[in-house]
């Protein structure tokens, strides 16, 4: 049996589940499953890494509310005719949710991919979950502790389904030369200490947080450098500004998004990841393919994927005191203990978050779904 899949999001713009739909394109093209992708404002730099055989439809979402959109949506999903509606985050779902009061009958999959906020947990919002969700066949996320919120939150009528995120293992790979590959990219010595931040400037990122605190940690840490890639999102200009008149801005490296970041992974010593939510960080598990050790806030999905000093560092990144006394710590250990972390991290990718695992989850999902109905 043949199954189409209709995802909908709100653009393909630079970001962790965008860059899962992305892979699902080309991991799940098969006979048996197909995809098409609607953004419902704009496609966004990711769209030209989908498969060929998917299909992709903008419609131009008005910025605010569009009531416009929900009749359009209504149209194209007749016309597409998807077995499964397969919405990424509260935005789409309630355009689906609307399009389906239209006389829209196709199930609809649900995923939430990142943890719930302060501003998420408020009664409205909350109040549109558990009606929204009771519209749906299913609801999924991506991690297990995202899962535990949403049950233990008593959100969803049934079971919350977990489909973790992977990683392309292949393309994502440790790369011995760092010195080289540094050199070439920042023309920067090996034998400086080199951390980074991966991801779009949302105020959730902490951005601004980690330039302030470099201040700092910079003083502190003389040899230490600080890599910042990616782009858009609604802080970037302030991010950017504040880079150039930071007093250590010789030692800060804004190379912005790359459609190739293998080689920005593998010159690092350590990803930073401050974030006040994430759900199952990409730039984590992508760093950690290459065998870069990450260093990650609490509560941030970061007990799915880090053993404390084992594969990764789990530290309370609320202060900056918190982040220097991490870093101090990890560079004051012993280069082996580093290493170790090192290839840990890497074993933990290849076993529990291949791209392979994470295709497979979701194949199964969509079976099991139509099964159902």
């Amino acid at each position: 049996m043949s199954l189409k899949v209709l995802h909908l999001v709100y653009s393909l713009a630079p970001g962790g589940m965008e860059n899962g739909i992305v892979n699902m394109s080309i991991n799940l093209a098969s006979e048996k499953i197909s995809m098409e992708v609607c953004c419902l404002e704009r496609a966004g730099r990711m769209a030209s890494r989908l498969s060929k055989k998917c299909h992709l439809h903008v419609l131009g979402k008005k910025p605010g509310f569009d009531r416009r959109l929900p009749r359009i949506l209504r149209d194209k999903i007749n016309e597409i005719g998807p077995d499964i509606i397969h919405t990424h985050n509260l935005g789409p779902l309630i355009y689906a949710a609307m399009a389906r009061f239209l006389g829209v009958t196709i199930p609809i999959f649900h995923g939430e991919h990142a943890s719930l906020t302060l501003t998420d947990l408020r009664l409205r919002k909350r109040l549109q979950r558990i009606l929204l969700y009771r519209l749906c066949k299913k609801i999924h996320t991506v991690g297990d502790s995202m899962t535990r919120q949403l049950d233990e939150l008593k959100l969803s009528p049934t079971p919350v389904l977990t489909l973790r995120n992977g990683v392309d293992t292949v393309l994502f790979q440790p790369n011995k030369d760092k010195a080289q590959i540094r050199k070439e990219l920042l023309d920067l010595s090996g034998e400086l200490l080199l951390v980074g931040v991966f991801g779009r400037f949302g105020p959730y990122k902490r951005h601004e947080f980690l330039l302030e605190a470099f201040a700092e940690i910079g003083e502190k840490l003389p040899n230490i450098h600080l890599l910042i890639v990616g782009g858009g999102g609604d802080r970037e200009r302030v991010v950017l500004d504040k880079i150039q008149c930071h007093p250590l801005r010789s030692r800060i490296h804004a190379v912005g998004y790359q459609t190739d970041p293998v080689a920005y992974y593998q010159c690092l010593d350590l990803l930073l990841l401050p974030s006040e939510n994430e759900g199952l960080s990409n730039c984590a598990l992508e760093a950690m393919a290459c065998g870069v050790p990450v260093l990650t806030n609490q509560n941030c999905g970061s007990e799915d994927l880090i053993l404390h000093g084992v594969d990764g560092f789990v530290r309370p990144l609320i202060s900056i005191d918190n982040l220097l006394e991490a870093l101090t710590d990890i560079f004051a250990n012993d280069t082996p203990t580093l290493e170790n972390v090192s290839v840990m991290a890497r074993k933990k990718i290849e076993n529990d978050f291949s791209l392979d695992s994470m295709a497979n989850s979701y194949r199964k999902a969509y079976q099991d779904l139509v099964h159902m109905i």
